[in-house]
């Protein structure tokens, strides 16, 4: 049975997204801090903070 490395990663990546309080990234991005800041201060990746700000663009 072959894994599929994508699929990997997308379940990697949800669950990092999981693992993220939302009320603190919501705090952060209000204070106007860069994605770099934001992803530091919350150990994930920046391109998981800039998914998560488009996520969020779609719902309000």
């Amino acid at each position: 049975m072959k894994k599929s490395i994508g699929k990997y990663i997308i379940k990697k990546n949800q669950e990092l997204l999981r693992e993220i309080d939302f009320h603190d990234f919501l705090n952060m991005v209000e204070s106007d801090l860069c994605d770099e800041e934001i992803a530091s201060e919350l150990g994930v990746h920046k391109e998981h903070v800039k998914r998560l700000k488009n996520e969020i663009k779609k719902d309000f």
